[in-house]
């Protein structure tokens, strides 16, 4: 049996008025930080997690993105002290990119959050960074393929991309794990996004129809929407979806435990509830390659 904790969306904020900062779209972010998510957010519940985690029997923390507000600097290095501490408790973090991560045209050209953290946590053939995706040994026949799809956008959207050469790589990588082993996809957007085109994937259909092509791939997790959900799609040919929303939220901050096995796996959804986390819901699921 193996735990995880998946989380999401942690927004560490630094907020500035540099004059710079008006020649790209940090301002716009600094400005929804101030007049809106400060209100919104409480940076208090990401405290008493690593603990919290170890105290579960948790092995493995799955971050996928928005580890930051605007890409800057002070904000990276804010996220990574956070990820330090959850290595102190022995843990191995897997985590990805999301839109803020990549908020800036010059933040995504120079891929300022690569400085601050890894591309791969495994021997892999390929890496997140240079590839757009890596591959993780999880255990109990269980692999993780992490995708990177954050690109920098314009000034009122947030949408991400998977593009033809990363489908090619997904691909590639899906066929290279054993048929008896199970998947579990990482990604910052939501596969199925029906709100407005700006906020969602851009090319979902395609990743849409090449997960269905692999019924190993068990579960999808991502972040991006800040609302938390478990959904079964598997009588379509998808695979369950873990939506873990943002574990930042004053009111709503919510996370998975996610408990594999190797024919069957347990999700455990914690919801912050009067300033501490409290389980709210318990799934079971037996996997699709059985």
């Amino acid at each position: 049996m193996i735990r995880c904790a998946h989380i999401s969306d942690l927004h560490f904020a630094k907020p500035s008025w540099k004059i710079n900062q008006f020649f790209s779209k940090r301002w716009i972010g600094n400005a929804n930080f101030y007049l809106r998510r400060r209100s919104q957010f409480c940076f208090e519940n990401i405290q008493a997690l690593p603990l919290l985690f170890k105290q579960l029997g948790v092995s493995k923390v799955l971050i996928t993105g928005d580890l930051t507000t605007t890409s800057d600097e002070k904000e990276f290095l804010m996220a990574q002290a956070f990820i330090q501490r959850l290595e102190e408790q022995g843990l191995l973090v897997v985590l990805l990119p999301g839109n803020h991560d990549q908020y800036t045209k010059t933040a995504f050209a120079r891929k300022t959050y690569y400085h601050f953290f890894p591309s791969c946590f495994s021997e892999s053939t390929c890496n997140l960074k240079d590839d757009g995706l890596t591959i993780v040994e999880i255990g109990n026949k269980w692999s993780a393929i992490v995708l990177d799809t954050a690109i920098a956008t314009p000034p009122l959207a947030c949408y991400g991309f998977f593009s033809e050469e990363l489908e090619e790589r997904l691909k590639q990588a899906l066929k290279q794990i054993a048929e008896n082993h199970s998947v579990l996809i990482l990604n910052h957007f939501p596969l199925i996004y029906n709100e407005t085109p700006e906020k969602g994937l851009k090319r979902s259909e395609a990743l849409c129809d090449l997960i269905k092509e692999f019924p190993q791939v068990n579960l999808y997790l991502h972040g991006h929407t800040h609302r938390h959900c478990i959904a079964d799609l598997r009588q379509s040919g998808l695979p369950i979806i873990l939506d873990s929303g943002s574990i930042i939220e004053k009111k709503t901050g919510s996370w998975n435990l996610i408990e594999l096995h190797e024919k069957e796996f347990w999700v455990e959804g914690f919801k912050i509830i009067n300033r501490k986390w409290q389980p709210t819901s318990r799934s079971y699921f037996k996997v699709n390659n059985v």
